[in-house]
């Protein structure tokens, strides 16, 4: 029953880094009983839970995606409304409004450095990381490739050696065969177990690190943006030398005009 978990989970394409998807991450093929049972229902309980997290790393790669693709989203949102702002003849008309949508550009400006800088940043510290710990799968699937085309050998020995013996004929040579196509496939085995184990166990350690630089660099967008922001205002409203509650009608009012813009309403 294990195996067949194993295999069926397998199964399933996992995208592996920013925008690729990866490989199917096959299961080993099972023994046919020729390998100790508990052997197998470790390798398949391994494999189940490399699956596991391989899929668990997919999801966490989709929400980084989604996360950079905001960021690129955010950026070009607040570009187009500057551009709306400049086309409406609003700030033609009103000086207040004008310097307001000037004190917002510069803002804008300075903060899509920043935006591209995150794009890029999600890319270094998760994308080419989970890229490069999937080239250490390919080492480990050519030892589960080998390992299965040794249980093909094993259990075509197998398939031979019991046939000869139904019919009473000489079973000496065949079975010194499979008792050597045994060994190599125990040999493959236990390798692929061991591989199989440290693969799984390092994933942990190497991608830990790469998750918080990630975090960190949403710390880092966030904080500018707030920084950037909290300076317009208070030089926005040091400009003026009003009450902050005056100001705070003020660009009230101008914000209720651009929300009645028929270009905000489509």
């Amino acid at each position: 029953m294990m195996y067949t978990l194993a295999e069926q989970a397998m199964k399933s394409i996992l995208s592996l880094g920013l925008g690729k998807s990866g490989v199917v991450l096959e299961a080993p093929r099972p023994a046919g009983g020729v390998l100790p049972h508990q052997e197998e229902e470790a390798l398949a309980k391994l494999w189940l839970d490399i699956t596991k997290a391989e899929a668990g790393c997919c999801k966490v790669m989709t929400e980084v995606r989604n996360y950079r693709d905001s960021i690129r989203g955010i950026q070009e949102a607040e570009e187009k409304l500057l551009k709306d702002l400049g086309a409406s003849g609003l700030t033609a008309v009103s000086p207040e409004l004008r310097q307001a949508t000037d004190e917002y550009l510069s803002v804008v400006v300075e903060m899509k450095a920043k935006s591209e800088e995150v794009s890029s940043g999600v890319q270094q510290t998760l994308g080419e990381p989970v890229k490069q710990y999937h080239v250490l799968y390919e080492h480990l699937d050519a030892i589960r490739r080998r390992r299965d085309a040794q249980v093909a050998v094993v259990l075509k020995c197998q398939d031979k050696f019991d046939r000869l013996k139904l019919k009473g004929k000489r079973t000496t040579d065949v079975l010194v065969e499979r008792d050597a196509a045994l060994r190599t496939l125990k040999e493959l085995n236990s390798q692929l177990l061991s591989e199989a184990g440290k693969f799984h166990n390092l994933r942990h350690t190497y991608l830990q690190p790469c998750i918080q630089a990630y975090v960190q660099t949403q710390v880092d967008y966030y904080g500018t943006a707030n920084a950037h922001f909290s300076s317009q205002i208070q030089a926005s409203r040091g400009a003026h030398q009003i009450p902050d509650s005056q100001y705070e009608a003020i660009m009230g009012e101008h914000l209720a005009k651009i929300k009645a813009l028929k270009i905000v309403a489509t």
